[in-house]
């Protein structure tokens, strides 16, 4: 009851119009949120805004509101309002309304197409993302899940960690190493140099050392809404020195060596 007089108020609070307008959501993606309404007679054109933020000025009877370029965030509920109006911004209609995008979690898969495998190690690769506000954890599925991202906790950054032993993040580190190392070196120590959290974006530099030698590799998660709708994952690791001829990348034609998983329902 409370909440339909909250409702109620908040719609009394626009002015009054002969015509009316209603927002339709379409589709609520993690970074989308698809609107449409019917036609208002009168109307020139309509004024999309966000959050209070003017965001679009359509003639069509609907919108599509964040991309990959410009991502809306997961998880988060936001005020749409729709205003129908004639030329000279005179008001014929408006209508509000809260929405909620959806979320990245999910399992994503990607597999190899071609006969370039870095000796059968990578046929396939499984990513379990899973949401812990305010951001998301990803896991490897190798012989077992293995959480690749966060890698380490803030307060272990620039900490060296032998690449022998049986934490979980040395574990994780060695699993890593053994599908996208191409060569024979063995690491020595290791370091997370910097975790980078964004909206639809993640990134991991870790600093190697071999011997005497040290090179540097960063690793980006990134989601993306393909064209059919469908959520992936985008992974890619480049590296500096060594790390630049020494690391696996998805072989797969299109792909750029970027391995491009796509959540499976």
């Amino acid at each position: 009851m409370k909440r339909a007089v909250v409702s109620l108020l908040l719609l009394c609070s626009l002015p009054l119009f002969a015509a009316t307008l209603k927002i339709d959501l379409l589709a609520a993606h993690p970074n989308q949120l698809h609107l449409a309404w019917e036609a208002v007679s009168g109307a020139d054109y309509y004024d999309v805004y966000l959050d209070g933020a003017a965001m679009e000025r359509v003639r069509s009877t609907g919108v599509v509101l964040g991309s990959n370029e410009h991502p809306l965030e997961s998880h988060r509920r936001y005020e749409v309002l729709v205003a129908a109006r004639r030329s000279g911004n005179i008001d014929v209609a408006a209508d509000k309304a809260w929405y909620e995008t959806g979320g990245w979690e999910g399992l994503y898969r990607w597999v190899n197409v071609t006969d370039k495998d870095n000796k059968g190690k990578c046929r396939q690769l499984e990513f379990l993302v899973s949401h812990t506000p305010p951001y998301y954890s990803i896991q490897a599925l190798y012989d077992r899940p293995y959480t690749v991202f966060p890698l380490l906790a803030n307060d272990r950054i620039n900490e060296e960690i032998p690449f022998e032993g049986e934490s979980e993040q040395q574990q994780a580190y060695r699993a890593n190493a053994e599908v996208f190392n191409t060569t024979k070196f063995k690491p020595s120590v290791w370091s997370v140099t910097s975790v980078e959290f964004g909206i639809d974006r993640y990134q991991v530099e870790v600093k190697t050392k071999v011997g005497s030698l040290s090179f540097k590799t960063r690793s980006t998660y990134r989601f993306i809404l393909s064209p059919k709708g469908e959520k992936e994952l985008h992974f890619e690791t480049k590296g500096d020195g060594l790390a630049s001829w020494g690391l696996f990348t998805s072989p797969n034609p299109g792909e750029k060596g970027v391995f491009v998983c796509t959540c499976i329902p």
